[in-house]
């Protein structure tokens, strides 16, 4: 589903860092930049549990017409997504590598080059990511 944060991206990050929601993580081209930067960050994929509940713990708004947060609900608690995240120095839950390049290649715009850019430093950073 498609939220707003008026406050901007950024703000949200920080917020979801210090989150009590769990599981959470953070894909697409958020995922992908705090590896591989490859250009500013306009939206947010995040991979909940529970939609409603994480949209009302961050304090989000519906926005059908300019959303930046995107909330994400898998089939089950247990689905992959969850699977091999990583937290980075901020805090923030952040989906395995691997998950966030199929969510790259199926998605819109600039995501074929950012999953290009993330790829590349998957090949070089392999012992970091890969468990």
């Amino acid at each position: 589903r498609q939220y707003l944060e008026p406050r901007g991206v950024n703000a949200f990050l920080a917020r979801a860092a210090e989150s009590v929601i769990a599981p959470y993580a953070v894909t697409g081209s958020v995922a992908a930049a705090m590896r591989a930067p490859y250009a500013p960050v306009r939206s947010v994929y995040i991979y909940v549990c529970d939609v409603e509940a994480a949209a009302q713990v961050w304090n989000l708004r519906p926005s059908e017409a300019a959303p930046n947060i995107l909330l994400i609900e898998p089939k089950s608690a247990k689905d992959v997504v969850f699977t091999n995240t990583s937290q980075n120095a901020d805090g923030l839950i952040l989906a395995a590598p691997s998950q966030v390049a199929v969510d790259l290649i199926n998605g819109p715009g600039r995501n074929p080059a950012e999953v290009e850019e993330l790829l590349t430093w998957m090949s070089a950073n392999e012992s970091q990511w890969r468990n």
